[in-house]
């Protein structure tokens, strides 16, 4: 279809598709006659199963966007929340800000409402990754002079400790033992405390997500470790553009800390899906895959949540809190976003990566 009129002026249905926030039409008694295609996004559904199907089926249990369409139909007038939160999916939650706008005819009567859905706090996930990123850098450099400090000695302490070994028994020996496992454990924290100081550079190509994500399951399975992450993949994704060793550590680390959580009966899913956001990069919008590590383990505690990807910030008690710090440094070298959402009974970790420069 030619998206131009001969008075080369973009056709309302361009227009229409182009808006970045989502829009339902619905008719006098609720049901949904048109959608636009960010609405398409953020339902994760085809318009086509969700054209005729009533908008209260779509959104069950949430009577906000209902009693909006209702305020606006007894009042005439358009009505709006900033803040509501929606499940367009069983598995989803997601912050919009609603409007409801009636549809009249031509003598005034009701004919309908459009229901418009605003995705809300991006900028502030986006702006919020950046200033971890900055805290990361800092920290960063004071860990690269500490560890490498620290280990010099640790390397002479654990030499002393392997001679002694060889002569000391029973008591003597446990202690000698203890010495060397406790020497161990710091230089395998420095280890750590080095990886997120340095400044990788990543080396980017298109990649296909599905197969780190494959290779990552296999490393758990080869290991031996439960629960096995059972895949809900989307065929379709085209290539994303990054780092393949740096995106394998980046999904091994989160699904290594969903198994943990969710612990050997628990489940974890790996989910990819296109993503619903864009963003702007030097004029052009710029489209994202999103890859999401669930699991049905406790939940992350409230009062962790805001630092969980600071460093040395852990909700294992024999963790480093470092892991989840990597994460978000390889999430942000790639231009990315790395979010978690928690509640008791479900965390998802969520990973925007930008779509590869062939696509």
């Amino acid at each position: 279809m030619n998206n131009w009129t001969h008075e080369g002026v973009l056709s309302p249905a361009t227009l229409w598709d182009q808006l970045t926030l989502g829009v339902i039409g619905v008719d006098g008694h609720g049901v949904v006659r048109v959608v636009n295609d960010a609405a398409e996004k953020l339902f994760g559904k085809p318009r086509g199963r969700l054209i005729g199907v009533e908008l209260e089926s779509l959104l069950p249990g949430h009577p906000v966007a209902m009693d909006l369409l209702m305020r606006a139909r007894a009042l005439n007038m358009p009505c709006r929340t900033r803040d509501a939160r929606l499940a367009p999916a069983p598995d989803r939650m997601v912050s919009v800000a609603l409007t409801a706008v009636p549809l009249l005819s031509a003598d005034g009567a009701w004919m309908g409402a459009m229901l418009q859905m605003e995705e809300t706090g991006a900028t502030e996930r986006i702006e919020e990754g950046k200033r971890i990123h900055d805290a990361l850098d800092s920290l960063g450099d004071l860990a690269m002079t500490v560890a490498h400090e620290i280990k010099n000695p640790l390397a002479g302490i654990r030499g002393a400790a392997q001679l002694l070994e060889g002569k000391a028994s029973g008591p003597d020996l446990a202690c000698v033992e203890l010495i060397r496992t406790e020497v161990d454990r710091v230089s395998r924290l420095l280890d750590d405390l080095l990886g997120l100081a340095e400044k990788q550079l990543v080396r980017e190509r298109d990649l296909n997500i599905h197969e780190i994500l494959d290779h990552v399951t296999r490393l758990c399975i080869t290991a031996g470790e439960r629960p096995v992450p059972i895949a809900d993949f989307d065929p379709s994704l085209p290539p994303v553009r990054g780092d393949r060793d740096q995106l394998i550590q980046l999904f091994l680390n989160l699904v290594k800390n969903g198994m943990q959580a969710a612990g050997s009966e628990g489940r974890v899913r790996l989910v990819s899906r296109f993503s619903q956001r864009t963003r702007m990069e030097q004029g052009r919008r710029r489209r994202h895959i999103e890859v999401e590590v669930r699991d049905n383990g406790p939940g992350v505690p409230e009062e962790m949540r805001q630092r969980i990807f600071l460093p040395l910030v852990s909700t294992k008690s024999n963790g480093t809190g470092l892991g989840l710090s990597i994460c978000q440094k390889i999430v942000q070298a790639h231009g990315g976003q790395l979010e978690m959402e928690s509640v008791p009974g479900s965390t998802i970790f969520r990973v925007l990566l930008p779509v590869g420069s062939s696509s």
